[in-house]
């Protein structure tokens, strides 16, 4: 697993969907989850990864809006 800095820096300087499927790809294994996820982001449908998203954040007690403005304000955005 990459640390934050070395995924901003592939961000930077390459395309940036092609590094995060690559990713998803490689923690897919035999995750059932992470397989569903990456169907989804194949085919477009964010609105699927989103609801998974909202799910597992759930399941571990986490606020999914809370954390999206945590990681936006850790990229500046």
């Amino acid at each position: 697993m990459m640390n934050p800095v070395q995924f901003v820096k592939m961000m930077r300087g390459g395309n940036p969907q092609k590094v995060v499927m690559d990713m998803m790809r490689e923690q897919a294994g035999n995750n059932p989850v992470m397989r569903n996820a990456m169907q989804m982001a194949e085919k477009g449908d964010s609105e699927g990864i989103e609801k998974l998203a909202r799910n597992l954040c759930k399941e571990q007690g986490i606020d999914a809006d809370e954390m999206v403005n945590k990681i936006k304000s850790q990229f500046g955005i």
